[in-house]
């Protein structure tokens, strides 16, 4: 009995050898299936991320080309504005000497 309780024995260890090895490997590809989903998860929101950086991106730069064109209109009526009133201040200028010299002749 002594070679079949021997034989029995190592039989016992080689199954449990293999049971704890392909426990051991279910565990690894439980945990590597669990870490290509949270890769996927990660880079699903990474390129979410981008997206919005992106969109966020072209937002901002419609409303500096916005904020661009309203400047540039704005100084344009500005400078308008300034060059009337510089004309303006001009032929009051001109009035009032013409007035002043008017009224010295008359003396």
């Amino acid at each position: 009995m002594s070679e079949h309780a021997s034989t029995s024995r190592s039989f016992g260890r080689r199954a449990l050898t293999a049971v704890s090895v392909l426990a051991i490997a279910a565990t690894g590809a439980a945990w590597s299936g669990c870490g290509d989903d949270s890769d996927d998860e990660v880079n699903d929101a990474i390129d979410n991320a981008n997206e919005q950086i992106e969109e966020a991106t072209d937002e901002a730069q419609q409303q500096i080309e916005e904020g661009t064109e309203e400047a540039q209109e704005g100084a344009a009526e500005a400078t308008e504005e300034a060059d009337q009133a510089a004309e303006d201040g001009e032929d009051q200028a001109q009035e009032a000497q013409d007035q002043a010299e008017g009224a010295g002749n008359g003396y």
